[in-house]
Protein backbone atom coordinates (compact mmCIF):
# COMPACT_ATOMS: atom_id res chain seq x y z
CA UNK A 1 0.00 0.00 0.00
CA UNK A 2 0.95 3.64 -1.19
CA UNK A 3 0.58 6.50 0.94
CA UNK A 4 0.24 9.29 -1.19
CA UNK A 5 2.00 12.37 0.12
CA UNK A 6 -0.08 15.40 0.55
CA UNK A 7 2.24 18.01 -0.58
CA UNK A 8 2.99 21.07 1.33
CA UNK A 9 1.71 24.46 1.12
CA UNK A 10 3.04 27.12 2.86
CA UNK A 11 0.95 28.89 5.03
CA UNK A 12 -0.17 32.21 4.05
CA UNK A 13 1.06 35.26 5.76
CA UNK A 14 -1.31 36.97 8.00
CA UNK A 15 -2.78 39.84 6.88
CA UNK A 16 -0.59 43.29 7.46
CA UNK A 17 -2.18 45.81 10.38
CA UNK A 18 -3.42 48.95 9.58
CA UNK A 19 -1.30 51.36 11.71
CA UNK A 20 -3.12 54.68 10.28
CA UNK A 21 -5.18 55.07 13.66
CA UNK A 22 -2.13 54.90 15.38
CA UNK A 23 -0.20 57.12 13.21
CA UNK A 24 -2.77 59.80 13.66
CA UNK A 25 -2.60 59.78 17.21
CA UNK A 26 0.85 60.29 17.56
CA UNK A 27 0.40 63.30 15.09
CA UNK A 28 -2.29 65.06 17.23
CA UNK A 29 0.09 64.15 19.77
CA UNK A 30 3.02 66.53 18.17
CA UNK A 31 1.05 68.53 17.70
CA UNK A 32 -0.27 69.79 20.49
CA UNK A 33 2.80 69.26 23.04
CA UNK A 34 4.19 72.01 19.97
CA UNK A 35 1.00 74.11 20.05
CA UNK A 36 1.30 74.00 23.95
CA UNK A 37 5.01 74.64 24.00
CA UNK A 38 4.62 77.42 21.02
CA UNK A 39 2.08 79.19 23.61
CA UNK A 40 4.09 78.58 26.37
CA UNK A 41 7.26 80.06 24.98
CA UNK A 42 5.34 83.19 23.39
CA UNK A 43 3.57 84.24 27.12
CA UNK A 44 7.16 83.24 29.21
CA UNK A 45 8.32 86.10 26.24
CA UNK A 46 5.38 88.81 27.41
CA UNK A 47 6.09 88.07 31.36
CA UNK A 48 10.11 88.83 30.23
CA UNK A 49 9.00 92.20 28.44
CA UNK A 50 6.50 93.17 31.30
CA UNK A 51 8.99 92.38 34.17
CA UNK A 52 11.57 94.73 32.13
CA UNK A 53 8.95 97.75 31.96
CA UNK A 54 8.09 97.33 35.36
CA UNK A 55 11.70 97.39 36.36
CA UNK A 56 12.35 100.22 34.58
CA UNK A 57 9.15 102.34 35.66
CA UNK A 58 10.24 101.54 39.48
CA UNK A 59 13.49 102.90 39.33
CA UNK A 60 12.86 105.71 37.06
CA UNK A 61 12.73 109.26 39.16
CA UNK A 62 9.09 109.15 40.57
CA UNK A 63 9.05 105.66 40.04
CA UNK A 64 8.32 103.09 43.14
CA UNK A 65 11.50 102.76 44.10
CA UNK A 66 13.02 106.07 43.50
CA UNK A 67 10.66 109.00 45.08
CA UNK A 68 11.54 112.45 44.02
CA UNK A 69 11.33 115.52 46.96
CA UNK A 70 8.80 118.19 46.06
CA UNK A 71 8.61 121.61 47.86
CA UNK A 72 4.69 122.13 49.50
CA UNK A 73 2.97 124.59 47.40
CA UNK A 74 5.08 124.43 44.67
CA UNK A 75 4.43 122.76 40.93
CA UNK A 76 6.41 119.70 39.65
CA UNK A 77 6.38 116.85 37.37
CA UNK A 78 6.68 113.26 37.73
CA UNK A 79 6.54 111.33 34.52
CA UNK A 80 4.51 112.79 32.16
CA UNK A 81 2.13 114.45 34.98
CA UNK A 82 2.63 117.91 35.73
CA UNK A 83 1.41 118.69 39.54
CA UNK A 84 0.22 122.50 40.01
CA UNK A 85 1.17 125.07 42.46
CA UNK A 86 -0.94 125.97 45.32
CA UNK A 87 -1.24 123.00 47.13
CA UNK A 88 -0.55 122.29 50.78
CA UNK A 89 -0.41 119.42 53.78
CA UNK A 90 -2.27 120.48 57.24
CA UNK A 91 -3.77 118.31 59.90
CA UNK A 92 -7.44 117.91 59.95
CA UNK A 93 -9.28 115.55 62.17
CA UNK A 94 -5.95 114.26 63.52
CA UNK A 95 -4.64 113.08 60.53
CA UNK A 96 -2.60 114.57 57.60
CA UNK A 97 -4.28 116.41 54.51
CA UNK A 98 -3.13 116.98 51.69
CA UNK A 99 -4.59 120.01 49.64
CA UNK A 100 -5.39 121.84 46.77
CA UNK A 101 -3.50 119.15 44.79
CA UNK A 102 -4.04 119.22 41.48
CA UNK A 103 -2.65 117.44 38.04
CA UNK A 104 -2.36 117.79 34.08
CA UNK A 105 -1.79 114.40 32.43
CA UNK A 106 0.83 115.49 29.83
CA UNK A 107 1.13 111.71 28.91
CA UNK A 108 0.28 110.54 25.26
CA UNK A 109 -2.32 107.70 26.49
CA UNK A 110 -4.99 108.09 29.42
CA UNK A 111 -3.85 107.45 33.03
CA UNK A 112 -4.33 107.61 36.36
CA UNK A 113 -2.87 109.18 38.76
CA UNK A 114 -1.76 106.85 41.81
CA UNK A 115 0.89 108.11 44.16
CA UNK A 116 2.53 107.87 47.72
CA UNK A 117 3.49 111.41 49.14
CA UNK A 118 5.65 110.92 52.27
CA UNK A 119 6.82 113.57 54.67
CA UNK A 120 10.36 112.57 56.23
CA UNK A 121 12.32 113.41 59.44
CA UNK A 122 15.85 112.71 58.60
CA UNK A 123 15.88 109.02 57.51
CA UNK A 124 12.05 108.15 59.02
CA UNK A 125 8.69 108.40 56.95
CA UNK A 126 6.72 110.20 59.58
CA UNK A 127 3.54 110.61 57.66
CA UNK A 128 2.38 108.99 54.11
CA UNK A 129 -0.88 109.94 51.99
CA UNK A 130 -1.87 107.63 49.33
CA UNK A 131 -3.61 109.97 46.54
CA UNK A 132 -5.50 109.04 43.26
CA UNK A 133 -8.01 109.77 40.64
CA UNK A 134 -9.89 108.58 37.56
CA UNK A 135 -8.49 107.97 34.55
CA UNK A 136 -7.31 111.39 32.56
CA UNK A 137 -7.20 111.85 28.77
CA UNK A 138 -4.05 113.66 27.42
CA UNK A 139 -4.42 117.41 28.19
CA UNK A 140 -6.87 116.67 31.27
CA UNK A 141 -6.75 118.30 34.41
CA UNK A 142 -8.38 116.86 38.21
CA UNK A 143 -7.84 117.19 41.80
CA UNK A 144 -6.24 114.49 43.58
CA UNK A 145 -8.32 112.69 46.30
CA UNK A 146 -5.95 111.89 49.07
CA UNK A 147 -6.23 109.43 52.51
CA UNK A 148 -3.93 109.39 55.33
CA UNK A 149 -4.40 108.15 58.56
CA UNK A 150 -0.73 109.71 59.97
CA UNK A 151 -0.75 113.12 62.10
CA UNK A 152 1.90 115.73 59.93
CA UNK A 153 4.52 116.37 62.42
CA UNK A 154 5.33 120.44 62.83
CA UNK A 155 8.34 119.59 61.82
CA UNK A 156 10.15 117.88 59.19
CA UNK A 157 13.02 117.60 56.95
CA UNK A 158 11.64 117.09 53.58
CA UNK A 159 8.52 115.39 51.71
CA UNK A 160 9.00 113.04 48.68
CA UNK A 161 5.99 111.92 45.83
CA UNK A 162 6.34 108.26 43.91
CA UNK A 163 4.36 105.95 42.15
CA UNK A 164 2.15 103.76 43.92
CA UNK A 165 3.08 100.74 41.25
Amino acid sequence: MTTAVQPQYAPAPPPKKSHTLRNILIGVLVLFFLLVGGCMAIVGMAANEVDKSIKKGESEAGGTENPIAITVGKPFEVRGLNYQDGWGLKNAFGSMEVTKLRVENNRKDSDAALVEIKVWKGKEVVAMADCSTNMLQPGTVAKLDCISTDKLPRKYSKVTINDSF
